[in-house]
């Protein structure tokens, strides 16, 4: 029940190198992928990422990614700590379990509890991810889960947590975990 960084695990991945934006527009650039309230063609939403100000921006966030695109998982492998896959034995009933994951600067999802009491490993192909983990006992400022947990009310995006409950982070009893991860 500890978060950590493993170092080194993803560099011999065949995505570290492939995965730029020429290769993957070329791969599965009208391939549609879900961002949000909205599905995307990723050539679509590499153009929007480009010179994105927004807020909120969009964030690509498909769970069904490999299935639509199954070239993609040839670039990677399941790191040796997490080969254990008790889901696998529900065959085609399994909870979802890989996504791709792609957003332009200031972009992330919400806090959350991962489905299914699962834990997760992610890994940065390009760019940088910061990461800010509370224990699951313990809600960020500003965010109110539901009392079954299933649900969470948060501020309206990252930017605004950041502006307005972020500096109570270094007060609270409990600080946040953070770290950054950069490809």
């Amino acid at each position: 029940n500890r978060p950590v960084v493993i170092t080194d695990v993803v560099t011999k991945w065949p995505a570290m190198q492939k995965w730029t934006p020429e290769y993957l527009l070329e791969l599965c650039g009208d391939t549609a992928f879900e961002a949000g309230p909205v599905d995307m063609r990723l050539g679509d939403f590499l153009k929007y990422s480009e010179g994105c100000e927004e807020e909120k921006p969009l964030y690509l966030f498909d769970r069904k990614s490999f299935d639509k695109v199954p070239a993609l998982a040839a670039d990677y492998e399941v790191p040796p700590y997490f080969t254990a896959d008790l889901f696998s034995v529900l065959g085609d009933k399994r909870p979802d379990f890989r996504w791709l994951i792609v957003g332009p600067d200031r972009s992330g999802s919400n806090f959350h509890v991962d489905p299914n009491s699962t834990g997760a490993w992610n890994a940065v192909v390009t760019g940088r991810k910061k990461w800010i983990l509370f224990p699951p006992h313990v809600p960020p400022p500003g965010v109110e889960p539901s009392e079954d947990g299933s649900e969470v009310q948060a501020p309206v995006s990252i930017a605004e947590w950041f502006l307005n409950y972020y500096p109570s982070t270094r007060d609270g009893k409990v600080k946040p975990v953070e770290c950054v991860c950069e490809a």
